[in-house]
């Protein structure tokens, strides 16, 4: 089987059959549906190491996540994988649990060219580490701002966010209100706890700060929360997974 044959079978030249296969976005989708179709028909599987040796391509894109057990992790890689393909490419998925040592190991894979770029979901604090070992490549940094690295990022306002949370709570009538918040390795953390405080300003305050990110450590840091003699009537949990584990230990009690 050939990249001719499955161009016969399209109709269509060799060359759109390769421009098909690099993820050319210039052609039309009713061409680039004939070629998948004559691809599947065929049975054809390309050569894609011959290929990526000819262009100094692979398509191929290395997500290194933190927890892929993280409901917020799981939710941000589908969206990688879902625009990935849409511009011709695949994702490798590696669970890196922010451990330097694996990320290291993970990150050769950029020097011996299996892929073209990277994307992260680390904290901030592990930011120095990963620029000595991804230097000039591709790299676009999730969930946390760049604060002077080189990498690119994909992050939303934190303290206003936190901010509009608190502000949404006390127009609802409740005035102690109390945060979960988590690890401030993370800028996140740091950010939304600032904007908890700015809301709550001249204001009753309550935080603690959850021993991880798990279910669990919500689950314990509510406990906690319930514990004190003056117990909130309202908590803002810095995430879905640690207000989950709040919210079982409400239901609870």
């Amino acid at each position: 089987m050939s990249i001719e044959k499955v161009a016969r079978v399209a109709g269509v030249s060799t060359a759109t059959v390769s421009r098909v296969l690099n993820g050319n976005p210039g052609v039309k989708p009713d061409t680039r549906d004939k070629v998948l179709a004559a691809i599947a028909a065929c049975d054809w599987q390309p050569n894609l190491l011959a290929r990526q040796l000819r262009t100094s391509r692979s398509r191929m894109l290395l997500v290194l996540v933190s927890s892929i057990t993280n409901p917020f992790c799981a939710g941000v890689v589908r969206g990688i994988e879902e625009e990935a393909e849409k511009q011709g490419y695949h994702i490798l998925l590696c669970n890196s649990e922010s451990r330097l040592n694996r990320e290291s190991a993970y990150l050769q894979l950029l020097s011996g060219k299996v892929v073209d770029g990277v994307i992260t979901m680390d904290a901030i604090s592990c930011l120095p580490g990963l620029t000595t070992l991804i230097g000039n490549a591709p790299w676009v940094q999730c969930g946390e701002g760049n604060t002077g690295y080189n990498a690119s990022s994909v992050t939303i306002d934190n303290h206003s966010a936190a901010e509009s949370a608190i502000n949404y709570l006390s127009g609802k009538g409740y005035q102690r209100i109390a945060m979960i918040s988590g690890d401030l390795r993370y800028l996140y953390s740091q950010q939304r706890e600032a904007g908890y405080r700015a809301a709550r300003e001249g204001a009753w305050q309550a935080v603690v700060r959850a021993e991880g990110l798990e279910y669990q450590a919500g689950y314990l840091a509510m406990a906690t929360l319930f514990a004190a003699e003056e117990k909130p009537d309202a908590v803002f949990a810095i995430s879905d997974s640690l207000a989950g584990g709040a919210l079982h230990y409400a239901h609870e009690q």
